[in-house]
C-alpha cells in the first residue's frame, strides 16, 4: 500500500465504470492509476479525482498497474476553474507534464515546481496571485523553462534548435 499526495493532470474513460488518471505523485513521479468504479453516481471518489485537482491517494498494486483505493481531496483549485484563461493555461501545463516526463521516476524539485505552479494559478500562492489575465500565460513560460531545466536541458539551446526547424 502507496500512501502518496498527487495532483491529477488527466483522466479517461477506461470502461464502463472505471477510469485511468494520470498523476504527477510527491513519491512516484509520473503516473497512471486504475480508478475503478469512479463513474458510478454513488461513488466516494469521484469528487477527489477530478483534473486540475490535488488529493492524498492510498494506492495498492495490481497486476499491471496501480490501483485507487482511496483519495482525500486536498485543493480543488476552484479559482482556475471559475476562469476560461486560467482553465486553458491549467490544461497547458498538464499537458506539458504529461509530454516532458516519462515513467515512474520521483524528483521533489520537480514536485514543488508542479505543486506551487498550480498554486499561483489558483491565486493561492505568490507568482499569479497579482498577475492580470495576460500576463499569468508569461509565467507559464517561465514554468516551462525551469522545467526543462529540471530534466537536465539548456533552454537557450532548446530554442536555437527549434529556430532551425
Amino acid at each position: 500500500m502507496i500512501k502518496t499526495e498527487a495532483i491529477i493532470l488527466k483522466s479517461a474513460d477506461q470502461n464502463e465504470t472505471g477510469r485511468l488518471l494520470t498523476v504527477y505523485s510527491e513519491k512516484l513521479g509520473k503516473i497512471n492509476i486504475q480508478a475503478k468504479g469512479v463513474k458510478k453516481v454513488e461513488s466516494k471518489l469521484r469528487p477527489h479525482i477530478e483534473p486540475i485537482s490535488y488529493s492524498q491517494m492510498i494506492l495498492v498494486e495490481g497486476k499491471n498497474s496501480l490501483i485507487l483505493k482511496d483519495a482525500i481531496l486536498i485543493n480543488q483549485f476552484l479559482n482556475i476553474k471559475k476562469g476560461l484563461e486560467k482553465i486553458k493555461i491549467a490544461k497547458e501545463l498538464a499537458s506539458l507534464i504529461d509530454d516532458a516526463l516519462v515513467g515512474e521516476e520521483r524528483d521533489e524539485e520537480i514536485w514543488k515546481l508542479i505543486l506551487e505552479t498550480f498554486e499561483d494559478l489558483n491565486g493561492t500562492g505568490s507568482a499569479f496571485a497579482n498577475l492580470p489575465a495576460g500576463r499569468q500565460g508569461a509565467s507559464a513560460d517561465k514554468f516551462e523553462k525551469k522545467l526543462i531545466q529540471l530534466l537536465g536541458y539548456d533552454p537557450e539551446q532548446i530554442k536555437q534548435i527549434e529556430n532551425l526547424y
